[in-house]
């Protein structure tokens, strides 16, 4: 029999060893976990299997983290950059299952994080800086999060922080193109020192610090092969008064000949030196000839307001004509000196005048009364007509006239008249259409011509005014006669170069101005 205390030495010996040993020294977790618990019973972890089929350690239902510190926040280019310093609300630390810092982002103020407001992560526990794209200003706040997906409360918000704007050491020199501007990235803005342009050749505006041919001009090119300078709007300072004058012109563009572009040029006036605001207008002189308009006002002193039109006419002696008008004074001036001008200023003699013709195509009245349309026909005759008795003969017959509805006219009649014999009775009339008949007589001298000695002239001189009343014209020749009433000699109307008889006859106005008169 063994010795009993041997036994009990060595089963000692044993017990000793397998405490002393792993206790999984030679176990194995096959296609399961193990779980740990707290001293409540709550699941705090999975080790091994887990339930997508993986394998690993799997912290779950860890306690509540605490909330981050407040976040720090900075403006940048295109955004607002958050920072978390790594630090946590009562200086706690970070916990074992941390995941990472969530950093989010609104426009409100006292937002509630969610998904939508979820902008980055920072995923150490050392803290770090997450960059936010925004165009406007916001709130930023921070929650941590444990691997367990636990979300700690919300951090204090800072903000409202707006992006930083871009200034020019921002932005390398040259690397900004067309295509990288929106249609109104610069409204409203102002860009100095720089040429723009509609397009680059062609039909396009140019507006340009320097241009040629003026300075800080708005050029308009139109674009067509013969083109040597553009149309160009320019604001400068005139100084032809001896003093400066705003002004602002504008050019056609020029083509073809030099110096045919048109021009409008506007000089403002007043100031201290009551100067004249004028405007000026020309069509260029390129093809040899020129037409300017310019007027200016008074300059509250001696000068008057005036406006003219210059036109060049340089085959005429004086080499151009010019119209002038004042506030009582017109007149016209040709190339040759040729004036017509009515004035009404003291200085003046006051009325119409001229040094040519003037010529009328309707009437002329005076004080309100119609002074007629002057000389209507003259018929004038140098030869003696044949000799008569009392058979009334043809003297003078004019070429067929007009006489007018509602005109009036004055006809005359006048010769020289010759007998064979003393104290012939010698009667003189005027036809219209014809001698008798159907003819009418205008003029006559009532048996008023005495011939007193024979041979003798007489002079045969009388008038008569008529008028057409009617509703018609009417249009005839005129005749004028001559015949013996008394005595036996024979008679003649008597003319030559010196001596000329004739027929004159004049619209002299209307016929309600001449009441009572003959009828044409």
């Amino acid at each position: 029999m063994t010795d009993l205390g041997t036994e009990i030495q060595r089963l000692k010996a044993r017990i000793t060893a397998v405490e002393r040993a792993s206790r999984l020294g030679a176990a194995a977790i096959d296609d399961t976990a193990l779980e740990v618990r707290d001293d409540a019973g709550s699941l705090r972890a999975l080790v091994g299997q887990q339930g997508d089929g993986t394998t690993a350690v799997n912290v779950v239902n860890g306690p509540t983290p605490a909330a981050p510190t407040t976040p720090l926040v900075a403006s940048v280019v295109g955004g607002v950059a958050a920072e978390w310093d790594g630090q946590l609300v009562g200086g706690t630390s970070v916990p074992l299952d941390f995941a990472r810092i969530e950093v989010h982002a609104a426009a409100g103020a006292g937002f509630t994080p969610t998904s939508a407001t979820l902008v980055g992560t920072v995923e150490t526990p050392q803290g770090g800086i997450v960059v936010i794209p925004t165009a406007t200003p916001v709130y930023v706040r921070l929650l941590t999060r444990t691997t367990s997906g636990t979300a700690s409360a919300p951090s204090t918000q800072n903000g409202p922080i707006a992006p930083a704007m871009i200034v020019a050491d921002d932005v390398a020199d040259g690397i900004i193109t067309g295509t990288k501007l929106a249609a109104d990235a610069i409204d409203g803005k102002t860009i100095t020192g720089a040429t723009l342009r509609t397009a680059a050749t062609g039909q396009r505006i140019v507006i340009a610090p320097s241009g040629t041919p003026g300075t800080n001009a708005v050029q308009m090119y139109s674009g067509v092969a013969t083109e040597t300078e553009p149309g160009e709007l320019l604001a400068s300072v005139n100084s032809d008064a001896g003093h400066p004058r705003p002004q602002l012109i504008l050019w056609s563009p020029t083509a073809g000949a030099a110096g045919s572009s048109a021009a409008m040029r506007l000089i403002g006036g007043g100031g201290t030196e009551n100067d004249q605001g004028e405007f000026y207008l020309t069509t260029g002189w390129g093809s040899g000839s020129e037409t300017k308009m310019h007027a200016f006002s008074a300059d509250g002193d001696t000068q008057l307001g005036q406006w003219s039109v210059w036109i060049q006419q340089p085959d005429l002696p004086n080499g151009y004509g010019e119209l002038m008008l004042t506030g009582d004074t017109f007149e016209w001036v040709d190339g040759r000196e040729k004036r017509f001008g009515f004035s009404s200023h003291p200085d003046f003699p006051v009325g119409l005048s001229t040094n040519g013709s003037l010529f009328v195509d309707d009437t002329i009245q005076v004080g309100g009364v119609d002074q007629g349309r002057g000389r209507k026909s003259f018929t004038g005759l140098q030869t003696s007509t044949s000799t008569t008795t009392t058979t009334e003969i043809a003297a003078i017959t004019t070429p067929s006239l007009t006489f007018t509805a509602g005109r009036a006219y004055r006809i005359t009649y006048h010769g020289l008249l010759l007998s064979s014999v003393a104290n012939d009775i010698v009667r003189c009339r005027v036809w219209r259409g014809s001698i008798g008949g159907s003819g009418v007589s205008l003029v006559d001298s009532i048996n008023s011509y005495q011939i007193p000695v024979a041979n003798q002239h007489v002079l045969m001189d009388m008038s008569q005014v008529v008028t057409n009343t009617t509703a018609s014209n009417i249009t005839a020749v005129l005749i004028g006669t001559v015949l013996r009433t008394t005595g036996t000699g024979n008679v003649q109307l008597v003319a030559n170069a010196s001596n000329p008889a004739w027929i004159d006859v004049q619209d002299i106005g209307l016929a309600t101005d001449y009441p009572s008169a003959r009828a044409v």
